[in-house]
């Protein structure tokens, strides 16, 4: 990694979170939120992720755990 590089790690309820109509969220969704987001910290960068899930799934119980971490490689000083 180089500096200022990030490492996004999730388990897979972050992309087969689903919504009433049993839809999932998907990998294509989970890329668009971290790609319209990359300027913001990791902190900022996974409630972002953890709203726009939520707020797809709405009310529908999740089957499956939703676990996302973010490193981000500052570097040497």
């Amino acid at each position: 990694m180089d500096p200022g590089d990030r490492l996004f790690v999730y388990t897979d309820g972050v992309p087969e979170a689903v919504n009433q109509d049993g839809g999932q969220f998907g990998t294509d969704r989970m890329l668009d939120v971290l790609n319209r987001n990359m300027d913001a910290g990791s902190k900022k960068l996974l409630s972002r992720l953890k709203e726009e899930v939520d707020a797809f799934a709405g009310e529908v119980p999740q089957f499956d755990d939703i676990t996302m971490l973010c490193f981000h490689y500052i570097g040497k000083e």
